[in-house]
């Protein structure tokens, strides 16, 4: 095991696509990847702390929480390239930056399934068969270990988790910024949430919509706390990317008792 989060754990493993795509993921053989699987808490002598075992959902529930997480990838990687377009206009028209444009991406993935060979049993009598043995997330290695991965914005807030003087601080802050494009382009709706991996390459986003995007729904998992769209410019402090795109300035609450306090 590489390690293990709230929800997945993740696994070191190899993958061989045939035929090969020309570049990126799966592209060589035996491509060093990272394989993923939600897990529950089994907790030893019925209690709900302490000690616990690993335990994996049936495949009924396991596909659908798989195809979720690859889901807010994709619209991750959406929501971003949309961002830089913006960017990139602002930096054919406007004045330079107040610091040079860091250019990150998430990592490919894709879903895996494993099937049953032979004849499928259903897993309760009277129920229907799956073919479906087991379903498999497989993300693009991170590299530099524990040490280089960061988590730079949480989503449960839409600032910086880092410290000024925290290694990657000026990172959050962009992505900060990420977040006031992504709020204004899409009216309000939704933006990436839970920013982390290295300088260059991010893993497990969290896409937040406004409650009237699911309509009651569970589109994007449990991690879419669609308060803090709601809460968005209250929370939000805008930094000098903000101002230098032109975005409407937002007056947070902790700028509002600032004022209001001198």
């Amino acid at each position: 095991m590489i390690g293990m989060g709230g929800f997945k754990t993740a696994h070191p493993g190899w993958l061989t696509l045939t035929p090969p795509p020309i570049s990126g993921f799966g592209s060589v053989s035996r491509h060093e990847i990272v394989v993923k699987r939600p897990f529950h808490q089994v907790y030893l002598h019925g209690v709900s702390q302490g000690p616990f075992k690993i335990g994996r959902f049936p495949v009924a529930d396991e596909l659908p929480k798989l195809f979720k997480e690859a889901n807010v990838l994709y619209w991750a990687s959406s929501l971003l390239q949309l961002t830089y377009d913006f960017i990139d206009r602002c930096l054919a028209s406007s004045c330079p930056p107040p610091s040079p444009i860091p250019r990150v991406r998430f990592v490919e993935a894709g879903l895996a399934l494993a099937f049953v060979q032979g004849p499928a049993a259903a897993s309760k009598p009277g129920s229907k068969t799956c073919p479906i043995r087991a379903c498999y997330l497989l993300e693009e290695l991170i590299d530099g270990g524990d040490d280089a991965f960061l988590k730079f914005i949480h989503n449960t807030d839409a600032n910086p988790l880092l410290d000024e003087l925290d290694y990657g601080y000026d990172l959050a802050v962009f992505f900060s910024f990420t977040q006031h494009v992504q709020y204004v382009k899409t009216g309000g709706l939704a933006f990436i949430s839970d920013y982390q991996g290295i300088t260059r390459l991010l893993t497990d986003p969290q896409i937040l919509t406004d409650p009237s995007v699911s309509g009651g729904q569970d589109i994007f998992g449990d991690g879419n706390i669609e308060v803090a769209v709601t809460m968005f410019e209250e929370q939000h402090i805008c930094n000098d990317y903000c101002e230098w795109a032109g975005l409407e300035k937002y007056i947070s609450l902790d700028e509002a008792v600032e004022t209001h306090d001198s």
